[in-house]
């Protein structure tokens, strides 16, 4: 996962990013409220403190258990919610938390945070679709490369053209992925000069002296991308077909 390139998309810090994605499947509604509520009054205790709030035991109580009732929230992630809240990094009308046990303001942290966090689920979400996208079309272009080859001996042998132009182009480089073309000495050379001439047979057809020369330059260059597609042609007609 490109944390880096998910921290530019949603301009936030890339340890939130990952603090948020780290917890996703360590939310109190999967780890049980029971389980959690030790780690939680840790962390009430040390977040408490911070907003002049007494960390006694009655405040600590009420409010841990009103933060088990937020079960979509993980409990590392509450300390972050905290901290988001304290830098004004979430959508809160009043950023102020009196020093006294304040449930409603606390709620609207917690829930400030949970909306935050789902652009952040949203984007990983949405990069993790791309992966697996991108990852199944691979695969689909391995399994349809590897019928191809599979199929191919039956589509040389199937092969009814009467010359090397009925050749399909992409037959070279499958024939040569398949290791069935190996050039007896000097016949590579010789294809090549073959392809070559038939080639430059081409006419050029101009109007005008302009028109001519224009035609003439890109003839050339036209001409050398035709022979090597006939050169190719003619490699698997005489080579794989054994043709003459």
């Amino acid at each position: 996962m490109n944390l880096p390139a998910i921290a530019m998309t949603i301009e936030e810090k890339i340890q939130d990013i990952q603090l948020v994605i780290e917890n996703r499947d360590k939310r109190l509604f999967k780890t049980g409220i029971v389980e959690s509520l030790p780690k939680i009054n840790q962390v009430v205790k040390q977040i408490l403190p911070l907003y002049g709030i007494d960390a006694s035991p009655e405040h600590l109580v009420e409010v841990t258990q009103f933060i088990t009732t937020y079960k979509l929230i993980a409990v590392d992630e509450i300390k972050l919610a905290f901290e988001k809240f304290a830098r004004q990094e979430l959508k809160i009308d009043d950023h102020k938390l009196y020093g006294k046990v304040d449930l409603a303001a606390i709620g609207r942290i917690l829930t400030a945070y949970i909306t935050w966090r789902q652009k952040v689920y949203f984007t990983v979400d949405t990069e993790d679709e791309k992966k697996r996208g991108k990852m199944e079309e691979e695969q689909r272009q391995v399994e349809a490369k590897r019928k191809f080859y599979a199929e191919f001996p039956e589509m040389l042998s199937g092969f009814k053209g009467e010359s090397y132009e009925d050749i399909p182009a992409y037959w070279y480089d499958a024939a040569m992925e398949a290791g069935l073309i190996g050039y007896a000495e000097g016949e590579k050379r010789a294809i090549w000069e073959e392809a070559q001439e038939i080639a430059s047979k081409q006419k050029i057809q101009a109007d005008s002296y302009i028109d001519f020369k224009t035609q003439l330059h890109r003839a050339a260059e036209e001409s050398k991308k035709r022979a090597v597609i006939i050169a190719q042609k003619l490699a698997v007609w005489r080579i794989v077909l054994n043709k003459k």
